[in-house]
Order: C-alpha cells, then structure tokens, then sequence
C-alpha cells in the first residue's frame, strides 16, 4: 500500500471510528435514561440529552429523537416515579416521535414538548390542537412555571364544554402530581398559580382594568345555584360542597387601580382544592371568571409566559409579512428610459 492509500486508509477508518464512538455513546445514555432506577441519575441525563447533538461527520443516523422528545421521555420517566399512569405516549411506526395522550379524554387533544430557543432554555409542554403551552420547564435551573391563561384556555373554555370534568381530571392530575414531584424530589421553583391548593395562598391576579361590579356580576350568576354569595370584608365569599369556601376580596393597595389590589382564595381544610378545581366543577363559577378575564386573571410568571410581549412580536411579524417590499428595478440605458 501505497503512504498516501495508507494515509487515507487510516483518516478513514478514524472518522468511522470517531462516529460510531458518539453514537455508542449516545446509546449509553439513552438506556440509562429509559431504565435507570434513581431519579437523580435521570435528571442528569435528561439534562445532557436535551441539550446535545449527534454530530456525525460520515456515519449517518437518519432516525433520531429530537431534544423535545428528550424531555417527554423525561417527563414519562419522572411521572413513573410519581406514580402517575392515566396517560399514554404514542410512538409512531414510521419516525421517531413521542407524544403524550389520554385514554379517557373523549376529545382530540395531544401533547409534545416545544424546546425555547431563547436566552431562558428549556422547553414548553403544549397541546398541538390549540398550541396552547400550559408549562415551561427547565432542567438546568430546575424551574417549572404553569401557564394560568392557557390553562384556563383549554381547559376551561374549551375541554370543560365539550366533556365531563371526570375525563378532564387525569390531565390537572398529572400536572400538579409532576410540580409536586420536582419540587420534593429535586427543589424546584415551581409556580403553580392557578393549580395551588393551599388553603391560604392568594392567588396573585393581573389586574388590566378596574373590576366595576365584579361581584355583582357573580351574585347574579349564583342566584340560580343552590350557593349563596354572602358579604365578607372588602368583598364576598361562597361555601360550596364539602365545606370548600371560596373567596373574592380586595385589599388596599395605592399602587393599584382604584387602590384595591383583588385576590381569589380557595380554602377546604385539606389543602387540595383549587382555583382550577372551583372552575371546573362549578359552571356558574367558571362562566363568571371567563368573562372576568378581560379585567382581571390569575397571573403566570412573566419572564416565560409574558402575554403582552408575544402579543407584540406577533403583531410585528404581521406587520412585517404584510409590509409592501420595494421592488427591484433592473438598470437601463438612459435612452430606454426616454422611449419609456
């Protein structure tokens, strides 16, 4: 053999080599993480998986799992030692692709990971349907963050008119069992707004504009319920079922509209019920809130879920598909210009 064959034998054979060796690398990782027994361990390989690439120079894998499906085999991971099960992960024949399901939710509804790709990271859990996300998760700063809004949006206004608060269950299940786990397993900052069940948590509401007549509006719905709206100090409450008593006040605040800054509170003795379990399983409730959203609403983290901001890019996005482009005009001679 020849130096210069053998020189180009061997580069050859290094590449290859270099190649298989990340893709086997790549595998370790993998089975560790569909089958390791400690948490921790899979946290740790959640966060190297959803931040990686294969890079390959001649060794081609054409069917590869993205860094979002990284995160739904994660949360699936996570979920089992949650003891979470009302779910299933669908995998199709011909691409590899994960996305999560419930069995018993009569309605189209399926749910994948959305990675961020700005300076905060991590990944949005959405339905496809609707692409309403309803929580951001970051495995480096072990953070999650609930979507209040988005929340509200699907399933609320739109899942809770179609079919029965039972088949909705598993999906709020699995989403405050997940925080819940996180938050004990690992630390996290979790915001559960609109998912918080403790009895003396106020919910923080993003006030747009003066409530005017907020509660007449609710004493008006309940008048055809079997609860009555009773007068508590700067506002009203409701006891409904099983002593679950559900509060709308203000307090005195002169930074606010009007100096009053509203509250919702929830309280059953237990810990365990919550603003979006009063939505659901009260119609008349769920009707009023639906309405009052355009003056006040319980409020997300604004740094992953800023309405305002999106709202704004997409406006700029718009304006800027729609913007009449210059045309280009080829050179001519002066003298065709003339005859023009």
């Amino acid at each position: 053999m020849t130096e210069h064959l053998q020189k180009r034998v061997d580069s050859y054979v290094k590449i290859l080599a270099d190649d298989i060796g990340r893709i086997q690398q790549l595998l370790a990782q993998v089975n560790e993480l569909a089958n390791a027994t400690d948490p921790k361990k899979v946290h740790l390989l959640a966060q190297q998986l959803t931040t990686a690439t294969l890079d390959t120079d001649w060794v081609v894998v054409p069917r590869q799992y993205s860094q979002a499906d990284w995160y739904m085999l994660a949360l699936d991971r996570f979920l089992s030692f949650a003891a979470v099960t009302d779910y299933d992960i669908l995998t199709p024949a011909e691409r590899e692709e994960l996305t999560l399901v419930f069995p018993e939710l009569d309605i189209p509804a399926t749910f994948q990971f959305e990675v961020n790709h700005d300076q905060n990271g991590g990944a949005y859990f959405k339905e496809l349907g609707t692409n309403k996300r309803l929580f951001y998760w970051s495995l480096t700063r072990k953070q999650i963050f609930f979507n209040a809004e988005s929340i509200t949006d699907l399933l609320v206004e739109n899942f809770r008119k179609k079919t029965t608060v039972a088949r909705i269950r598993p999906l709020v299940t699995l989403l405050t069992n997940f925080g819940r786990y996180m938050e004990a397993t690992f630390g996290y900052q979790v915001d559960y707004n609109i998912l918080e069940t403790t009895d003396d948590f106020l919910y923080p509401l993003r006030q747009k504009e003066m409530p005017a007549g907020i509660l007449d509006r609710l004493f008006v719905l309940s008048a055809d319920s079997d609860y009555f709206l009773q007068a508590i100090p700067n506002g009203a409450g409701l006891v409904l079922e099983n002593n679950v008593e559900v509060r709308v006040f203000y307090v005195n605040d002169a930074t606010t509209t009007d100096a009053q800054r509203w509250h919702f509170q929830v309280i059953d003795g237990n810990d365990s019920v919550s603003w979006l379990d009063v939505l659901l399983d009260y119609d008349f409730i769920g009707a009023w809130y639906l309405v009052e959203r355009q003056f006040i609403e319980v409020e997300s983290e604004p740094l992953v879920f800023d309405q305002n901001l999106q709202e704004v890019e997409a406006r700029e996005a718009e304006a800027k598909e729609s913007a009449v482009q210059p045309e280009i005009l080829s050179p001519h001679s002066v003298a065709s210009a003339e005859e023009s």
